[in-house]
C-alpha cells in the first residue's frame, strides 16, 4: 500500500473521529441529556463502539493492504523453491511494493541465469566425460565409486547401475589398480602406473587425490594403452627385421669386395662371378627399398586406386602368365575353378594383380616340386564380396605365425634363409591394397598341410 493511500485511511479515521466527537458533544449539550447520567453513559459508549467498530476495519483494511502482497511473494517463494522458476510477480502495485517486486524480479532473473549457466558447464563437463577416451572414475573418502563415465564401464566391463555405490576393490577387480589407489591413499599424493593385465592388454591407471568441500576423494583415470603398445612392438619389429634384411646383403657385398681386393681381381672367371653375386645383392636391397616406398606411399593415400567394374578372370590372367614358367621349374601344377556367372568385381587391376602375383609367388616358392596349387573364387555369404582364394600344398605356417603374417618384413623362421629370398613385404603390401580396395584379407593354413589365402573384393554394382 502507498502512503498516499495510508495518510488517505488515517485521515479518514481522524474525520470519523471528530465527526463522532462533535455528534457526541451535540448529543451531550442537550437538555435532556445533561440531567440523565444514564443518557450520558449511553452517548459515550455508543460513540466508543463506533469508534472501535471503526478502527478494526480501518486497520483490517490497512493489513490486509499489506499482507496480501507479502502472501502472493511467500507463493512465489514456495513455488520457486519447488523447481518452478520460471514464475514472477508482475509490479500491478504501488510504490513501495513495485519497488520490492521489481528488486524480487530482478533476484529471480539473475538466479535463472545463474542456475543455466551452470547446468550448460554441467552438460558440458557431461558431454566429456562421456566422450572421451580415458575412462574415469571418482571415489569418496571411504572408497566407494560416486561417479564412472562410459569408458570406464567398457574398460571394466560392468554397468553404471553395478558401479555407483560400490567399493573401489569391488569395481576394478585388479590388484595393480587396488595397490595404486592404497598407495595414492596413504601418501595423499598423485601415483601412475602402466601394468600388463595378460592377452596383450596394458593399461595405465593415475590416481589423484583432492579435497572438495572439507571432503577428501580421489579422481582415477584409466587408459588403455594397447594399440600404443602394440605400435611400439611394430616399430621395434621393423627396425629389428630392416636391420636383419640389410645386414645380410651387406655383408655380403662386404665379403666380395674383400675377395676382389684380395686378388680374385685378376682372374676373370672367378671376378665376373663375384661381380654378379654383387649385381644380385644390390637387386635385392634395391627391390626392398622399392617395396617399402610403395609400401609407404600405400599408406599414406599417395596411391590412387582408378576403380572399374572388372572379371576375376581378367585379374588372374597376367599374375598366372608370368608364374606359369617358375611353376613349371619346380614341377607345379596351378589350376583355376571361376564359376561361369561369377559377378564384375569393383577393383583397379594392377593393384590387384599385384596381390594375385604376390600370393602365387610365395605359393610356389614354399610349395615343393609336384604340388599343387589351386586357385578359385566365388561370392560371399552376403552375396555383396567375390572371395577370391589362393590354396596351396606346401611347407604350412607354423600357428604362432599366422597372426603376424602380413605385417611387414615378418617372415617364419624357415623363410629367413638367403635360399628363399624375398624381402617380408609382399603380403603386408597386399593387406593394404585389398583393404584399400574396402575388401579382407585372411589366411588359415597348418604347418606341414599347406596354407590357403583368401581377399574379398566388393561386387560392382
Amino acid at each position: 500500500m502507498s502512503l498516499r493511500r495510508q495518510w488517505g485511511l488515517i485521515v479518514l479515521y481522524l474525520l470519523c473521529l471528530l465527526a463522532s466527537m462533535a455528534v457526541l458533544a451535540s448529543f451531550l449539550n442537550r437538555p435532556a441529556c445533561q440531567a440523565s447520567p444514564d443518557c450520558t453513559w449511553r452517548a459515550v459508549m455508543a460513540t466508543a463502539v463506533f469508534l472501535s467498530i471503526l478502527s478494526v476495519m480501518i486497520g483490517g483494511l490497512i493489513i490486509y493492504q499489506v499482507r496480501r502482497p507479502l502472501y502472493q511473494l511467500a507463493i512465489l517463494m514456495r513455488r520457486i523453491r519447488a523447481g518452478d522458476i520460471q514464475a514472477r510477480l508482475f509490479p500491478h502495485y504501488t510504490d513501495d511494493f513495485n519497488e520490492l517486486v521489481h528488486d524480487f524480479n530482478e533476484m529471480r532473473d539473475q538466479l535463472i541465469s545463474q542456475i543455466n549457466s551452470l547446468e550448460e558447464r554441467q552438460r558440458q563437463l557431461a558431454l566429456v566425460l562421456h566422450y572421451m577416451a580415458d575412462g574415469v572414475l571418482i571415489v569418496d573418502g571411504a572408497g566407494y565409486v560416486q561417479l564412472v563415465n562410459p569408458a570406464a564401464m567398457r574398460l571394466l566391463g560392468m554397468s553404471d547401475s553395478f558401479a555407483l555405490g560400490r567399493s573401489f576393490a569391488e569395481v576394478v577387480r585388479h590388484h595393480q589398480l587396488i595397490e595404486l589407489y592404497q598407495r595414492c591413499r596413504e601418501s595423499g599424493e598423485y601415483h601412475s602406473l602402466a601394468f600388463e593385465l595378460g592377452q596383450g592388454r596394458f593399461w595405465q591407471g593415475a590416481i589423484t587425490p583432492f579435497m572438495e568441500r572439507g571432503t577428501r576423494g580421489f579422481l582415477v583415470i584409466l587408459q588403455d594403452l594397447t594399440n600404443v603398445r602394440r605400435l611400439e612392438t611394430v616399430r621395434r619389429d621393423f627396425i629389428s627385421n630392416l636391420s636383419h634384411e640389410l645386414r645380410t646383403p651387406l655383408a655380403s657385398m662386404r665379403a666380395v669386395m674383400e675377395t676382389l681386393q684380395d686378388g680374385a681381381v685378376d682372374d676373370p672367371e672367378l671376378a665376373h662371378r663375384f661381380l654378379g653375386r654383387a649385381v644380385r645383392e644390390v637387386d635385392t636391397m634395391t627391390q626392398m627399398v622399392e617395396e617399402l616406398l610403395e609400401l609407404s606411399r600405400i599408406e599414406s593415400g599417395q596411391t590412387p586406386l582408378r576403380l572399374q567394374a572388372t572379371a576375376v578372370a581378367d585379374l588372374i590372367a597376367h599374375p598366372l602368365e608370368r608364374i606359369h614358367a617358375h611353376a613349371e621349374r619346380n614341377e607345379i601344377t596351378i589350376e583355376v575353378e571361376l564359376p561361369p556367372d561369377l559377378p564384375l568385381v569393383l577393383a583397379d587391376p594392377p593393384r590387384i594383380e599385384q596381390v594375385i602375383s604376390n600370393l602365387l609367388h610365395n605359393a610356389v616358392k614354399f610349395t615343393p616340386e609336384k604340388g599343387h596349387i589351386r586357385l578359385t573364387a566365388a561370392l560371399s555369404e552376403d552375396q555383396r564380396m567375390v572371395v577370391c582364394t589362393v590354396q596351396d600344398t606346401g611347407v604350412g605356417i607354423a600357428p604362432a605365425d599366422v597372426p603376424r603374417i602380413f605385417e611387414r618384413f615378418y617372415k617364419s623362421d624357415r623363410a629367413r634363409t638367403r635360399g628363399q629370398s624375398g624381402t617380408g613385404l609382399g603380403l603386408a603390401i597386399a593387406r593394404h591394397l585389398v583393404e584399400a580396395h574396402n575388401g579382407r584379407i585372411w589366411v588359415k593354413s597348418k604347418e606341414g598341410q599347406g596354407s590357403t589365402f583368401y581377399f574379398s573384393l566388393p561386387i560392382a554394382e
